[in-house]
């Protein structure tokens, strides 16, 4: 049995082992990276705020040669969200975003994020943000220390 999200007209499979993970990331549901969407969902969102966490993803075929929604990208934002993901138009099929009350919550999840799902484009752990301390929330990670 499987679970399916749609991303715009299409609809993607997620596989059992995988559903509680997606649903865990405390994300939204994933949408199609487009400028529509774009403007739509996150510059004229009803939630704003200045930190946020995105993850992008693409498109593959499962063993049954369904298609599945994978997250390859995991990041954060202390800025304008629109912006960033505009740079990945073209680049990836879907996003998910969430935007934070704090740049602190953010990076937790980002980091929580990325040693989850070990996105594949992300080639190092999460860079904390720039004139803070913190660490990251994964105990058994290097970066927690």
């Amino acid at each position: 049995m499987t679970n399916r999200l749609a991303i715009g007209a299409e609809i993607f499979e997620i596989a059992p082992a995988m559903t509680k993970k997606v649903l865990n990331a405390g994300l939204g549901k994933p949408m199609p990276l487009d400028e529509e969407t774009i403007k739509r969902e996150v510059d004229n969102g009803a939630d704003w705020s200045s930190a946020s966490v995105f993850v992008l993803g693409g498109i593959r075929k499962g063993d049954d040669g369904k298609p599945r929604f994978q997250i390859r990208f995991v990041s954060h934002v202390d800025g304008d969200l629109g912006q960033e993901l505009r740079k990945y138009i073209g680049k990836y099929k879907g996003f998910r975003f969430k935007f934070f009350r704090s740049t602190h919550n953010a990076y937790d999840r980002e980091c929580q994020i990325y040693h989850d799902f070990k996105p594949r484009e992300n080639t190092q752990h999460p860079t904390k943000p720039k004139h803070t301390k913190f660490l990251c929330p994964v105990p058994e990670c290097s970066e927690a220390q």
